[in-house]
């Protein structure tokens, strides 16, 4: 019946060397449902946090309300242990029998109790007389006690549990776990995420490059939309289509000869007009191959460069496909 007031991994034996068809796709799936899932449950973390604080510590200061914390279960099933009690400051004038009201008791240790009025007499000089009980004990409080000062605070509201997780998070080893561990789990996310992250143009961004399609007209849209103007935005289309074969010949040519510079104003210029028109996976390759001219790896050079040469037929269907289509 008493408040207080608040202020190493395992290994399946039936595991092949040779990955299964479909595979990676569904550890990406587990890995986006899983940071989904952390996501999720850091943000209602962080949310729940920043309400508490403002809901315990703002606003008693901005809007006047009391919280205490129900120790016992003297006024259950109202109000249980560990439930928090919100309560406003109302003129004694305008109390009534019934209502719930949270004061200090007049004997013992004048500690702050939470109980309900069952008499209830109020002078001309606006001082009041109460007696109070707990709805789950047997009978009334052993005191009356005087309300002096005009006020005392009166029960809108109960919090249920809320009471518990304050004290909870008081207790010296939670208050040293996230003093200590929630910075160094911030610490280790951050470290992760920068070791994880691939530069661009990466070797093990290949997979990510076959999987981009050959042709996406929304870089197209979106440069019809920045020109004002579709037809404009067809015949940049057109021209890169029909100048491709020869930057394709012309950076294979640079590659064969060893003349990086060459090789890099061509692939720079190739990796610009395909995103503009929305060759991404040309793009992708442009993108491996100015990384390796830029590291002087002539082996991923080759290789890159042989991707570009490869898809070259590939990305002449998919923008023949377009012009058919618009001719259409």
């Amino acid at each position: 019946m008493t408040a207080s007031l608040v202020r190493p991994r395992r290994v399946s034996q039936t595991a092949t060397t040779t990955a299964t068809p479909g595979s990676g796709k569904n550890r990406g799936v587990a890995s986006k449902i899983a940071r989904a899932l952390v996501s999720v449950i850091t943000t209602t973390i962080m949310v729940a946090a920043v309400a508490a604080f403002l809901f315990l510590a703002v606003g008693p200061r901005v809007l006047g309300y009391q919280t205490s914390t129900m120790l016992t279960g003297s006024m259950s099933p109202l109000i249980n242990p560990g439930d928090v009690v919100v309560t406003v400051p109302v003129a004694v004038q305008n109390l009534k029998v019934g209502d719930i009201i949270t004061y200090h008791i007049p004997v013992e240790d004048q500690r702050v109790e939470t109980h309900r009025i069952i008499d209830l007499t109020v002078n001309n000089q606006g001082t009041a007389t109460v007696r109070t009980k707990g709805d789950a004990n047997n009978g009334a409080d052993p005191w009356t006690a005087t309300l002096a000062g005009g006020q005392v605070d009166r029960q809108v509201f109960t919090v249920p549990y809320l009471g518990n997780a304050i004290r909870a998070l008081r207790d010296p080893v939670v208050l040293k776990v996230l003093m200590y561990g929630a910075p160094a789990a911030l610490v280790v996310m951050v470290l992760v995420s920068i070791w994880r992250k691939k530069p661009e143009g990466d070797d093990g961004a290949v997979d990510t490059g076959a999987a981009l399609p050959a042709f996406d007209r929304r870089p197209l849209k979106r440069l019809a939309r920045e020109m004002k103007s579709k037809e404009a935005a067809e015949k940049f289309a057109a021209a890169y289509a029909k100048m491709l074969p020869q930057r394709v010949d012309k950076i294979s040519h640079a590659l064969s000869t060893g003349d990086s510079d060459l090789a890099m104003d061509a692939v720079l210029s190739l990796k610009t007009s395909s995103s503009m028109v929305g060759a991404l996976r040309m793009e992708q390759h442009c993108v491996r191959l100015e990384h390796a001219l830029v590291t002087t790896d002539h082996t991923a050079a080759a290789h890159a460069g042989e991707l570009v040469r490869q898809h070259q037929p590939q990305l002449e269907k998919a923008l023949g496909g377009h012009t058919t289509r618009r001719a259409a």
